[in-house]
């Protein structure tokens, strides 16, 4: 149902909302209120209030357009960023005016999303999203619900190393193509699927055996980061080379490719590409133990997130502690 403009209905109830953000008039009602009685009380405050000052005021659903348009084409992640305020939408409503919302509706709306089963981590993009909305339209320093609302804590992170032997026999699975071109590159470098897009040609130093591989604006974000080629990278780049493999891909068929050779393979269900990254993470610490080193190859802006990276590494000291307790009869 589509309400008159000044009525908008969320999860905490109903709300009458005059002038620019509410600020002629507004006032809240249960959401057992009756409509009638809502529309009633709209009614009343429309002639109480002065004439001349109660000016249009746009929805959610229209603030959600405008930072998509104006603030958001042409990036990536466009895709997931307008389905995740979509269902921001869905649960607040299209009427709704945004200078309304509270820290209470934003929390609630959450909390009932995390309580239906939705991961800590998808729960804080959705956050993330409409936090990037508010600083969008109404800019850093504006007052915004979003900001008090606190974000979920992830669950301890689960060791996600995959031995190379595996890794190798899923992408023999696929057919010789960019793809199966690609995932091997991610292998032995170690760098994201959204960093391997944005590589190119000048990245490469053939004869020197290095590569440069682009920084990210991810979390607190990393700069151009340098690391050397082992012969396996090498390798695989010249096969991504002579594939003309470079430039932006499309994930998903990747993803599925992908799936279905480390299932045939008997990868672990959980395995997806990126899982390729957290395997060079663990086998660089796993044979030389420098957790420092680790975060310069990976391009770590801190290295706590590296210290993830070695969850599943079994370091040699703890190999030879096993060793030694096995001769002693154990």
């Amino acid at each position: 149902m589509k309400y008159p403009k000044g009525i908008s209905k969320g999860p905490s109830g109903w709300r009458i909302s005059l002038g620019p953000g509410g600020s002629v008039f507004r006032k809240r009602f249960k959401p057992e209120t009756p409509y009638s009685d809502v529309e009633s009380a709209l009614s009343k405050a429309r002639q109480k209030i002065p004439a001349g000052t109660e000016e249009p005021t746009e929805g959610f659903d229209a603030d959600v357009t405008r930072y998509l348009t104006d603030h958001f084409t042409g990036r990536a992640g466009y895709a997931e960023r307008k389905r995740h305020l979509g269902l921001w939408v869905d649960m607040l409503g299209k009427e709704t005016v945004r200078s309304t919302l509270t820290r209470d509706d934003i929390a609630r709306t959450l909390n009932q999303w995390r309580a239906n089963g939705l991961a800590p981590d998808t729960c804080n993009k959705r956050r993330t999203a409409l936090l990037a909305l508010y600083h969008a339209l109404d800019g850093k320093g504006a007052s915004n619900p979003v900001r008090e609302v606190k974000k979920f804590r992830p669950p301890d992170p689960l060791p996600r190393g995959l031995a190379y032997t595996l890794i190798e026999k899923a992408i023999k699975k696929l057919p010789k193509c960019k793809t199966q071109a690609r995932l091997r590159v991610l292998a032995y470098t170690g760098m994201r699927p959204g960093q391997l897009m944005r590589l190119t040609e000048d990245d490469w130093d053939v004869k020197g055996r290095m590569l440069t591989i682009p920084g990210t604006g991810k979390g607190r974000g990393t700069k151009p980061y340098v690391i050397p080629l082992s012969k396996h990278g090498h390798d695989a780049l010249k096969t991504f080379d002579r594939m003309d493999a470079w430039g932006v891909f499309t994930w998903a068929p990747m993803a599925r490719m992908w799936k279905a050779a480390a299932k045939s393979a008997g990868l672990p269900s959980w395995a997806t590409p990126k899982d390729l990254r957290h395997a060079f993470g663990t086998k660089l610490y796993q044979v030389t133990g420098d957790l420092k080193a680790v975060k310069e190859l990976m391009g770590h802006a801190s290295i706590k997130m590296t210290e993830r990276y070695t969850l599943a590494a079994v370091s040699e000291q703890k190999q030879k502690a096993m060793k030694a307790f096995e001769a002693a009869g154990h």
